[in-house]
């Protein structure tokens, strides 16, 4: 009997094992990216097995799996998928895994994070949005593409600095720049003006634009980018995080079969955007009878009167700039370790002669499981950057000072005399041909950023991870002018300065973090705890030689008076932090951070400060069992800017005295020097600038998530604002620096996707939208102070901070007004400039916004971004100065007289009129009038890029895995009431407080820009 059983049981094992084989069947599938394009080396395997195959290089794979089996589907830097074996043949998308997986978003301390968990908002840009515009620097990419995120270009020119600002200024004196974090590192993006130590004056005013460090990332290697605006979003920086964080994560290398290449170039051809419009009728005088080349005011004869023929300067002048970039990388990597190489090289020259750019990056990064708990990884970069930069501004050496004041009588391509001397139309400016041929500007930088980290994983209550990183560089700068440059107020004698800049920071992170174990589903509890070391060594020493003894000799050697300075700044920091979520039934999720920090720049008195921030999301879709996606959210937290070193302590200096005009009277003098109290009281009480925010957001999704929406309301006070205080010279101190200022923040942003079809249609049209408004207010300012001065600018407007009223508002002369706002006219005809100045107007626009429309059809895609500025004030000083000089083109309607609209002193209508060349220099221009004329609320609606994109049917190249060309505008179009360069635009750069200022400065430009991409 006990045999029979046996043998019944053999056979019914036998039978089961038939019936299963029997249900087995050949599987067979694509596996693309979510862009359609196939990906090789993907690992197929049915789960709770170790049977497996991986995808060939068309994306394809062919597998035995049986109908209720499950395949996993998984890629290195992609979403893992789980498919049933149901069907026979498979088709599946894999997301990229690296910053958006379904929402996921990395966060502070390199964290990533699913979006719906967050309490706060964040604005996300991805790697074909930076690379489309065609910027070389990362920070211009970003322009029009969030909400709250205003960039701020300052011109055209190769390597020129852009500035951003994250919802509105936080701060009076400190520096606007948002922390730039790479890799959960935080690299430097200083602009560095070149000053030297006996300068009085407002270095950005006139000189180079030097760039911003951002500009030695290469955007070819970024992946992503995530942009923190509030301080809940930003709180674990801490002191560095006051304006923001934008957070750059770079390419990482795939699990594959075989290597993959990628290889991209592009050729752009730049062309300046506009010009200021001028006449090109009169020639130079100054009574409108006479030729007077002596002059450089062009209110002479007409040109045909006299038979002299006319120029186009500004046409002959520029030149088309080309832009050359080449990126290849090489990736690749298994279950163990993953890489990428690449390699960067940008060629680019300007559209003003002799500037140009070159920058050449290469960039490691792996990544390697040394087993199931331990992983280390880590990158390497080094860029080698050159610029040639050219003057600008309030320069007599400067480019477009001269070009844009020269008469329409004088070729300004006749620039040098037989011994090599300036020449020009007057002498007391250079001619631009002199500067960019003669006074070179040159930038030599090399930079290396690294990182390093190991991570033990010890079970999912403890995760430990270390992290390291170093940026550093080092600057070697030389401007040059030749002997009978006007440049530097030498009067041609020739001068030749150079200036070392070195950089070290460096950084490091230990970190704890883990699920802490509470045996429930409906609550998961996440923490966070680490410590933070930063320190950062700076030096900059600059040498001048005036006086050159032997013509186009640029050493020192060769100089007859020698004059050197320096500056060194060593700070550091630590910190300690900590994080707890709590996610309750995947509905509410809550958190809160902690950090502490000390610095070296903090008072005595002080030592350390708090960042704390609290944050709650709910997902009602969930909740309710909503159909669609409907979130709201609350952040509140607290970040800081840190005080400027040294201020601490009082300290001594060499003294200088000026007129305001000239460079003035300072120690060394006469072989004797000197030293004195700096004039600043040194104050122990110092503590960061504190900037305590309010975010307020709803999400929500409809139409199966075709339909997106975003919209947050925040409030910022930024308190313990750092000013200089006057103090009575009895204390035998000028001013003390303390926290002395309120100011508040308050806005909206909304931004909008729609697919305007599903996604089985083949042609798909998606729109996304951003709209911003941001109100700033200075609240209070103590110490008996009414107005700040934020940054020196010229002696008819200034750039200040008021109380009641908005930062960074311009004041400066205005019109003396009767009650009913008319201008009141003089006993001759002229405008009367009232005794006390007055508020000109904001620079901060009063909203921005940005559209971009992308279409595709099978492989054609065409993507077109509109940006959107409503407001904002401008300060044409260029316009004004070409009116006095009666070089604009509207001064041409000169053969008549003018009437202001105004009343007289006596209350009637004004009818005196005045000749052409009064009303242009003493009214419309510079020469007597109010700065308030020349100061214009400017909007624009401009093309901000558009491109036109077509994918390659590479089936039938084994070799090949994709390939894509692509057609690109930059700021091909541009609509906007402003009369001058780009309104895009800034005088003073990145590295100054200062937006708005319009005085000579470089043009912007256009671009047409065309690529091919291709992968292997």
């Amino acid at each position: 009997m006990k045999l029979k059983f046996n043998g019944f049981l053999v056979l019914l094992l036998v039978l089961i094992a038939q019936l299963t084989f029997a249900q087995e069947r050949a599987v067979s599938g694509k596996v693309s990216d979510n862009t359609g394009m196939p990906l090789p080396g993907v690992s197929v395997l049915i789960k709770g097995t170790k049977t497996g195959t991986q995808t060939d290089f068309d994306g394809k794979f062919s597998i035995k799996a049986s109908s209720n089996q499950i395949l996993v589907i998984s890629y290195i830097g992609m979403k893992t998928q789980e498919v049933a074996a149901s069907s026979t043949s498979i088709n599946v998308k894999l997301k990229d895994d690296s910053v958006e997986l379904e929402g996921v978003v990395v966060t502070a301390l390199g964290i990533k994070k699913d979006e719906k968990k967050l309490g706060y908002a964040v604005s996300k840009v991805t790697s074909d949005e930076i690379t489309k515009s065609g910027e070389q620097n990362v920070l211009q990419a970003l322009a029009g593409k969030a909400a709250g995120v205003q960039v701020i270009g300052s011109g055209g020119t190769p390597g020129a600095s852009s500035k951003i600002i994250i919802r509105g200024t936080n701060t009076i004196t400190g520096s606007t720049d948002p922390l730039i974090v790479v890799d959960g590192v935080p690299i430097d993006n200083t602009t560095d003006q070149t000053s030297a130590g006996d300068n009085p004056f407002n270095a950005n005013l006139g000189g180079i634009n030097n760039s911003n460090r951002a500009l030695d990332i290469n955007p070819n290697d970024v992946e992503s980018v995530t942009i923190l605006k509030g301080p809940a979003a930003a709180a674990l920086y801490g002191a560095r995080a006051g304006n923001g964080v934008i957070i750059y994560t770079t390419k990482k290398g795939k699990n594959g079969k075989g290597l993959g290449i990628e290889f991209n170039t592009s050729l752009a051809i730049d062309k300046v955007s506009q010009l200021p419009s001028k006449q090109r009728t009169y020639v130079q005088g100054t009574n409108n009878v006479t030729f007077n080349p002596g002059t450089p005011q062009s209110w002479g004869p007409s040109a045909q009167s006299l038979g002299l023929p006319t120029y186009n300067n500004e046409k002959n002048f520029f030149q088309e700039g080309l832009t050359q970039t080449n990126n290849i990388s090489i990736y690749g990597g298994d279950e163990k370790a993953t890489f990428r190489a690449s390699y960067g090289n940008v060629t680019q020259t300007g559209t003003i002669p002799e500037t140009g750019l070159k920058r050449n990056t290469i960039r490691l990064v792996g990544d390697l499981k040394l087993s199931e708990q331990w992983k280390a990884g880590g990158s390497l970069q080094y860029t080698h950057t050159t610029n040639t930069l050219v003057q600008n501004g309030s320069n007599v050496a400067g480019v477009m000072l001269s070009l844009l004041r020269s008469p329409t009588n004088y070729d300004l391509r006749d620039y040098i005399t037989p011994v090599g001397d300036n020449k020009n139309y007057v002498s007391a400016y250079d001619n631009p041909y002199y500067t960019v041929n003669e006074n070179p500007a040159t930038s030599d930088v090399n930079r290396a950023l690294g990182n390093i980290y190991l991570t033990y994983a010890h079970a999912d209550w403890l995760s430990l991870t270390a992290k390291g990183g170093i940026d550093a560089y080092s600057d070697a700068r030389k401007q040059i002018f030749a002997i009978s440059s006007n440049g530097d107020g030498l009067g041609g004698i020739g001068e030749v300065n150079f200036n070392s800049i070195t950089n070290k920071d460096y950084y490091g992170d230990l970190i704890a973090s883990g699920i802490i174990p509470l045996g429930t589903d409906w609550l998961k509890v996440n923490y966070t705890a680490g410590l933070n070391l930063r320190s950062t060594q700076y030096l900059s020493v600059f040498s001048r030689g005036k006086d050159l003894a032997v013509r186009n000799v640029y050493n020192l050697g060769n100089a007859t008076e020698l004059y050197a300075s320096n500056y060194e700044e060593n700070t550091m920091s630590r910190a300690v932090f900590g994080q707890l979520e709590f996610d309750i039934k995947d509905q509410l999720f809550l958190a809160g951070t902690l950090r502490k920090e000390w610095s070296s720049t903090y008072g005595d008195n002080v030592k350390s400060a708090l960042f704390p921030s609290g944050t709650a999301s709910w997902i009602l879709s969930n909740t309710f069992d909503w159909t669609n996606y409907i979130k709201l959210s609350y952040g509140y937290g607290e970040v800081g800017i840190a005080p400027a070193p040294y201020r601490t302590i009082s300290t001594y200096a060499q003294p200088f005295m000026t007129d305001g005009f000239t460079d003035g009277l300072s120690f060394p003098y006469n072989g004797v020097n000197g030293m004195t109290v700096s004039g600043s009281l040194g104050n122990q009480n110092l503590k960061p600038e504190r900037v305590l925010g309010h975010d307020l957001g709803l999400s929500a999704k409809f139409l199966d998530n075709r339909l997106t929406t975003d919209i947050n309301l925040y409030y910022k006070t930024s308190k313990d604002l750092l000013i200089n205080v006057p103090l009575p010279q009895s204390t035998g101190f000028a001013i003390d620096y303390r926290n002395a200022a309120e100011l508040v923040n308050k806005g909206i942003e909304l931004e909008l996707g729609y697919d305007i079809f599903k996604k089985s249609n083949p042609f798909q049209w998606n729109i996304n939208l951003n709209w911003a408004k941001n109100q700033n207010e200075v609240t209070d300012i103590s110490g008996g102070l009414t107005e700040v001065s934020v940054e020196s600018a010229f002696a008819s407007i200034g750039y200040y901070a008021v109380k009641g009223q908005p930062l960074g508002s311009f004041y400066g002369t205005k019109w003396q007004r009767d009650a009913n706002g008319n201008k009141v006219i003089g006993s001759d005809g002229l405008a009367i400039v009232a005794d006390q100045t007055g508020n000109l107007g904001n620079s901060a626009p009063d909203w921005t916004g940005g559209i971009r429309n992308t279409f595709s059809y099978k492989r054609v895609t065409v993507s077109a971004l509109l940006d959107v500025r409503h407001g904002g004030a401008v300060y044409n000083g260029t316009l004004a100065r070409l009116d006095n000089f009666g070089v604009s083109e509207r001064s041409a309607d000169r053969n008549r007289t003018y009437i202001i609209d105004g009343v007289k002193e006596d209350g009637t209508k004004n009818d005196k009129a005045i000749s052409a060349k009064d009303y242009y220099q003493k009214y419309l221009g510079d020469g007597g009038g109010a700065a308030e004329e020349a100061v214009t609320d400017v909007n624009w609606i401009r093309l901000r890029d558009v491109t036109l994109s077509y994918d390659f049917d590479v089936k039938k190249f084994t070799a090949i895995s994709f390939a894509q060309i692509s057609f690109t505008g930059r700021n091909l179009w541009l609509d906007t009431n402003y009369k001058g360069v780009d309104p895009e635009t800034s005088l003073t750069g990145a590295g100054s407080k200062i937006n708005g200022l319009d005085y000579f400065n470089n043009p912007g430009t256009k671009s047409f820009i065309m690529s091919l991409k291709v992968g292997f």
